[in-house]
Parts: C-alpha cells; sequence; structure tokens
C-alpha cells in the first residue's frame, strides 16, 4: 500500500486479523494518520499494487519479500506489504507497513515469486522491528523500518544502496523498475498471486513539489507516468536499477504513498536510499545506531 490518499498500509487493516485465511482482502483507503494495531493475525494490505507491468518468472528477483501476518492461510491472502534484503539478517521496508505492530504478529519471506507457493523462497520469523526515529515521532517522509531475522537468508545476494549523499542514481527520466504484489487494476481491484514488475520514470523534485506540497526532496524521490505506477499492496517493496558492468542492483527506493495509482500527474512518492539525511538520523536512536553498524554505515 502506499502512503498519503491511497498507497498506504493501514494499520487498521492489520487489525482486523479475525478474517479467515483464504477470504477476499477488502480495499480501505488508508489516510495519512496510522491507528494503532490491535491484535492481528493477518495485517492488511497497503493501498499500492503494480500498474502497467508484467508477471515474472521465478527467481527473477531473488532479493525481494514478501511480508505476512502469521496465520495457517494461504500465504497470497496473507500479503500485506514488500520488501527487499538488505543484509542476510535484515529486510527492509517502509515504516507505515509496521508501525505499532509487533515482531511476533509477522514474518517474512524471501526469494519467493509465487505467493502461494510454500516450497519457494526462505521463510524467517522476525525478532525485532526497527522504525526510524523521526517516522516514530511522526514526520512521515522518514518512511523505512528494518526487520531483524531470526536466522539469516542464504545463498542471495542482498541489495545494493547508493552511495550516501549522491544523487546519480535518481536523474529525472531515468528508468527504474519497481516489483511487487500489489493491485494491479485501478477499477476493479486484483492482487496477483505472481510477482510482477515495471518500469518507472524518475520524476524531477520540482515537478513532484508541485503534485505533493508536502514532499521533501532531502528524503524522498519520484517516480511514474500515466498507466505505470505502484499500488495499493506494494507499499514497502523496492525500487531499483542495474548498472551496467555492476552485479545485483542497486535499490534507490522503497514504496511509500501516492495519490491514487498511475494517475496523470501523481506520480509514486518513495523513501530515497541515497538519502544523506535518512541515514544520518537514524543515529537518534538506539536501535537506529545498532542498523548502521550492522550495515557498517
Amino acid at each position: 500500500m502506499r502512503l498519503s490518499t491511497a498507497r498506504r498500509t493501514s494499520t487498521r487493516q492489520i487489525a482486523s486479523a479475525a478474517i479467515a485465511a483464504g477470504a477476499v482482502l477488502g480495499l480501505v483507503a488508508a489516510s495519512t494518520g496510522t491507528a494503532g494495531a490491535a491484535t492481528p493475525t493477518r495485517p492488511g494490505r497497503p493501498d499500492s499494487p503494480i500498474i502497467g507491468g508484467t508477471e515474472k518468472p521465478v527467481g527473477s528477483y531473488p532479493f525481494m519479500a514478501a511480508l505476512l501476518s502469521k496465520g495457517r492461510g494461504n500465504p497470497h491472502d496473507r500479503q500485506f506489504c514488500g520488501g527487499s534484503l538488505l543484509d542476510p539478517s535484515i529486510v527492509m521496508t517502509a515504516a507505515h507497513c509496521v508501525v505499532d505492530v509487533r515482531p511476533k504478529q509477522l514474518e517474512t519471506v524471501v526469494g519467493r515469486t509465487v505467493l502461494s507457493k510454500k516450497n519457494q523462497g526462505h521463510l524467517r520469523n522476525v525478532t525485532d522491528i526497527v522504525v526510524h526515529p523521526r517516522y516514530a515521532r511522526g514526520q512521515e517522509a522518514y518512511d523505512i523500518a528494518f526487520l531483524m531475522l531470526d536466522k539469516p537468508v542464504t545463498g542471495i545476494a542482498p541489495v545494493n544502496l547508493p552511495t550516501v549523499g549522491t544523487d546519480a542514481l535518481i536523474r529525472p527520466g531515468a528508468k527504474a523498475t519497481v516489483i511487487g504484489w500489489g493491485n494491479t487494476d485501478t477499477e476493479v481491484p486484483n492482487y496477483p498471486d505472481r510477482l510482477r514488475a515495471v518500469d518507472v520514470p524518475i520524476v524531477s523534485h520540482i515537478e513532484c513539489k508541485a503534485s505533493y506540497p508536502g514532499y521533501d526532496k532531502k528524503v524522498n524521490v519520484c517516480a511514474g507516468v500515466e498507466g505505470k505506477d505502484s499500488c495499493q499492496g506494494d507499499s514497502g517493496g523496492p525500487m531499483f536499477r542495474k548498472l551496467q558492468g555492476r552485479r545485483g542492483v542497486y535499490q534507490t527506493g522503497i514504496v511509500s504513498y501516492g495519490d491514487g495509482c498511475a494517475a496523470q500527474g501523481a506520480p509514486g512518492v518513495y523513501t530515497y536510499t541515497g538519502s544523506a539525511k535518512l541515514w544520518d538520523t537514524l543515529d537518534e536512536s538506539a536501535k537506529g545506531r545498532m542498523v548502521k553498524q550492522l550495515l557498517g554505515r
């Protein structure tokens, strides 16, 4: 799900855990605020899907993670956000996906392409959740969180991050890729079982500010065009680029919020993973300092 008018994960949905596994998830319009979570067995999907994308073959993006509410039901019905493997023991996601959620309510699977295929990927429990301290205090631009896993994920290369403080990978007009299991239809909600991807153009800070007056260019980046965008259910997932001559991918963004999905003049807003301000202010909490130390940043 994305934040703002329509793409953010709602903790109110997380609280609706009593729905039986396999039931169809209802769409809930997410507000910019978040309600306190109850005792869920399955968080609801955020408002962000892949619009205008294509299905991907098994194993296409092994670093991709799905956040699932704990339960016995079909993983396709329990998935509510995306994430990415940042370190063998850390999954990176959006703060709005997990704020006020307890680790025991979640599990994550890394390296799965088809959500319902339980033999794919590496399923892990979550031992701790680290939400960016500024997001926790109400500054929603700092939409990043880290899930500490009960045991490392082996055999999968984590994503690479941009050099802190640089903007070379977010030049306006450059193409980036967004992946997820989010909604694929703006008229009739449809959440796919198989991972999808779409290429989107980076949008300039000036243009993004025109669409979102509260946009923070120090921490955010915009991408998308009419007909191609992330949407409900994609929140927390990665936006990335592949660089010629380099192995792996460079994750430039985390799906955060947007006004609707794939609408003209309303690109998606992403937490920029190369932001110096984003990483510097992690030091404002003990858990944030711990994450930086583990990542060597």
